[in-house]
C-alpha cells in the first residue's frame, strides 16, 4: 500500500511540474544572468559586480528577495543580504543627481553593496538588475557615477560602513577621560582611607 502512495505522489508531482506548478520557488530562474555586467560602468570602478539579471529584482516579493539574496551572494563579499526588504526599501532612489550620480543622501564608507535596475540597459540585455560591491575605505564617497544611464529606473543601498563623525570621536575621548579621572579619584580615596585606618 505504501508503494501505491509513493507512486501516486511521484505521479502527482510530475503532473504539477508539467502544468507549471512547483512546490519550491525557482531561485535560479528568478536570478538568471542574461548578460555579464561590467564593474567599470560605474565610477569609481566596482570591486565586483553580479548580473545583469533578467527583470527588476529590487522589490519585496518572495521571488525578488530570493533573487536579491543570490545576486548579492554572487559578489563574494563578507556581507550577506538577510532578505529583510523592509530595511532596504527606505534606501530606494528613483532619480539621479546631476543626471548620472547615485546619491543615497549619506556618505558611503567601507564595504558598500548597491543594487540597480535598468528598464532598458544599453546592449541586448534589456530589462535588467545588477549588484555592485565597492570599498570606499575611511575616506568615503558621496555617491557613485553611472557611466551609462540608459534605462536607469531605480537603485537601493544594501549596506555601507559607518565612520563616526569627529564630534562622536570627541565624545568618546571625553567619556574615557572622565571614567579614568573617576577611577583615579576613587583609588586615591581608597588609599587614603586605608592609610588612616
Amino acid at each position: 500500500m505504501f508503494k501505491d502512495f509513493k507512486r501516486f505522489g511521484i505521479a502527482f508531482s510530475a503532473l504539477l511540474a508539467a502544468v507549471g506548478f512547483s512546490a519550491a520557488p525557482q531561485v535560479a530562474s528568478a536570478a538568471q544572468v542574461v548578460e555579464p555586467c561590467d564593474p567599470a560602468l560605474v565610477n569609481p570602478t566596482a570591486q565586483a559586480c553580479s548580473g545583469y539579471y533578467s527583470g527588476n529584482l529590487l522589490g519585496g516579493s518572495s521571488t525578488q528577495i530570493a533573487a536579491q539574496i543570490a545576486g548579492v551572494d554572487a559578489l563574494g563579499a563578507a556581507y550577506t543580504f538577510d532578505g529583510n526588504w523592509g530595511a532596504v526599501d527606505p534606501t530606494k532612489i528613483t532619480g539621479l543627481i546631476g543626471g548620472n550620480v547615485l546619491d543615497f543622501g549619506t556618505t558611503l564608507y567601507g564595504l558598500t553593496v548597491i543594487g540597480a535596475h535598468f528598464g532598458n540597459v544599453a546592449g541586448s540585455a534589456g530589462n535588467v538588475t545588477v549588484f555592485y560591491l565597492f570599498d570606499f575605505g575611511t575616506e568615503g564617497a558621496n555617491g557613485v557615477v553611472l557611466n551609462d544611464i540608459q534605462g536607469f529606473s531605480n537603485a537601493v543601498l544594501y549596506t555601507t560602513g559607518a565612520v563616526p563623525e569627529p564630534a562622536t570621536w570627541l565624545l568618546f575621548i571625553l567619556a574615557f577621560a572622565a571614567i579614568g579621572a573617576a577611577m583615579r579619584s576613587r583609588s586615591r580615596k581608597t588609599k587614603g582611607a586605608l592609610a588612616t585606618a
